[in-house]
């Protein structure tokens, strides 16, 4: 598949990336004391933000170079932040999972967000860092939390939203790059019904093993069983 040739032939680009892309930290060694969470996942932040490129970014500047010059929206289920370390655009990603970069209470008092740069001083000496708000601690502003706020991301979603509204009737390429049945209904249900509504729209789903199309989408979509760092790397030319 030429995917250039198609991106270029469109008015507009939707990319969902999957589950595959997301760091698993092997190299970052946790603590085994109680109550240390925080303080292994900010040594996961300096981590990756001490990564000039690895593969997953390579693969991210991949994409970058055959998006160039087009209007496209990212939507990313990985919550490490390597996508904002390439050179895709960060002002049309949007990352409901969550980031290292911020912090929320553990209790959710309030929806406030917090900058994990703020606080550098106290988390590099090991200090407990605590909502201003009630007390309680901050924690990274991740998904996995017991409580999730959902402030850090939505602004930027509300921007995809208003984004997406424009594909109606639009020649659109919808790319699926390894999303799984992880949350399936911010990516995969999403953009299935997004190619299914729109008759100009051209579906691509890339991933090892979850990579079948549904029914409704076999006329205008394309599946294709590959791991999608592997088939990003192919595409260049």
């Amino acid at each position: 598949m030429n995917l250039k040739n198609m991106i270029n032939g469109s008015d507009m680009v939707l990319i969902g990336i999957g589950e595959c892309f997301q760091e698993q930290f092997v190299a970052v060694k946790a603590t085994e004391e109680k109550n240390q969470s925080l303080f292994d996942e900010y040594e996961r932040k300096k981590y990756i933000d001490s990564l000039e490129k690895d593969e997953t970014i390579d693969a991210y500047n991949i994409l970058a170079k055959l998006l160039e010059g087009k209007n496209y929206f990212v939507v990313t289920l990985c919550d490490d932040d390597k996508i904002y370390r390439s050179n895709l655009r960060t002002d049309r990603i949007v990352a409901p999972c969550g980031t290292y970069s911020k912090l929320q209470c553990e209790n959710v008092c309030s929806e406030e967000i917090y900058n994990v740069d703020d606080y550098i001083a106290e988390l590099e000496k090991g200090e407990k860092i605590l909502c201003p708000k009630c007390g309680a601690r901050l924690v990274m502003n991740r998904i996995s939390n017991r409580k999730y706020s959902e402030e850090g991301y939505l602004k930027k979603w509300e921007l995809y939203m208003k984004w997406l509204q424009g594909t109606l009737n639009r020649n659109v390429v919808i790319i699926e790059l390894g999303v799984g049945m992880k949350y399936p209904s911010v990516i995969r249900w999403p953009f299935e019904k997004v190619a299914f509504i729109n008759q100009k729209a051209r579906f691509i789903r890339v991933h090892d093993y979850l990579y079948q199309l549904t029914e409704d989408l076999k006329e205008k979509g394309t599946s294709i069983e590959e791991n999608p760092i592997v088939f990003l790397r192919n595409q260049i030319v």
